[in-house]
């Protein structure tokens, strides 16, 4: 049952509204007065207010727009409660950002239908705020191996670096990628190729770091982001996941197969370092220089 806070200063009203409300298993709280409503509001979070347009000290339109004001208690939906039959006076508290008025003394039937009305809106609002999350959060994945994708690696490493500047902290990029990815695909299929893919994301997951980054960068080629970290802790956690990647069976079908994994990695602060992009290039280089040297090892730029 949902939340109801009902803000008058007629203790003949709270107890009617108190009652009715109650009746149908709702939580009701009260308030005698526009200020106290304000900190019950903010404090208790509540799912709907009745709020009387006629308090003393603050009216109800000065409290509504208080509320729609702040980001905590701006998505409350309000139903005024009032004793004024003037179109303008209800038409004034709509814009102050009321969802709907019921007219004192008020029946029982209409007050419920509207609170119910407006409870399975805010509900409903709420299932769509969560599944949007939930897409915006899908977006920023690689299906394939549960890692970050390109774009959201991009955008971080943008901010994470403008940040490391701000506040002087160390911040490495690794960049790795699968020794000889092609004769897997050549030689077992795609699908053995993407179930390669796919353990080694789930590696990476499980031995970085959980206050890190990882993603996938692209096709067999992984990136991560290293917070608070210099080169030198930055290469041993490296190294760590390159053995670990080494003595790991990939179990793909029938297939048992040994996989190895080539570590670019580099560091900020650093003289020739002066933005992101420098700083992926130069843990690419890195990169390039380990499979240069005969591949499954780290080289630091």
């Amino acid at each position: 049952m949902a939340r109801i806070l009902v803000i008058d200063d007629s203790k003949l009203i709270l107890h009617v509204a108190k009652t009715i409300l109650g009746k149908q298993g709702h939580q009701v709280l009260l308030a005698e007065d526009g200020k106290t409503g304000l900190q019950d509001a903010a404090t208790e979070h509540p799912d709907l207010i009745l709020l009387d347009l006629i308090l003393p000290e603050m009216d109800g339109y000065q409290v509504c727009q208080r509320i729609k004001k702040e980001a905590v208690t701006s998505d409350i939906p309000i139903i005024m409660l009032t004793s004024r039959s003037e179109p303008a006076d209800k038409v004034r508290g709509l814009k102050m950002g009321a969802s709907d008025y019921v007219t004192k003394p008020f029946d029982e039937g209409e007050l419920m239908a509207r609170v119910n009305i407006h409870l399975q809106i805010r509900e409903l609002h709420e299932s769509l705020k969560e599944r949007n999350r939930q897409l915006k959060e899908m977006a920023n994945y690689n299906g394939l191996t549960g890692l970050y994708n390109h774009r959201y690696f991009q955008e971080m490493i943008s901010k994470d670096f403008q940040r490391a500047v701000r506040y002087h902290e160390s911040l490495s990029c690794v960049m790795l990628d699968i020794d000889h990815f092609k004769k897997f695909n050549d030689t077992y299929g795609h699908q053995t190729g993407d179930m390669v893919l796919k353990i080694l994301g789930g590696l990476i997951k499980k031995l970085v770091r959980d206050s890190d980054l990882s993603a996938r960068y692209g096709g067999e080629e992984f990136a991560l982001l290293m917070y608070h970290t210099a080169s030198k802790k930055a290469f041993l956690i490296s190294e760590r996941l390159r053995k670990a990647v080494e003595q790991h069976k990939f179990q793909a079908d029938n297939l048992s197969l040994t996989v190895t994994i080539s570590m670019g990695v580099a560091s900020f602060p650093h003289p020739e370092i002066a933005d992101a992009k420098t700083l992926i290039e130069c843990a690419d280089k890195a990169l390039y220089q380990a499979k240069e040297e005969g591949r499954n090892r780290v080289i630091v730029f």
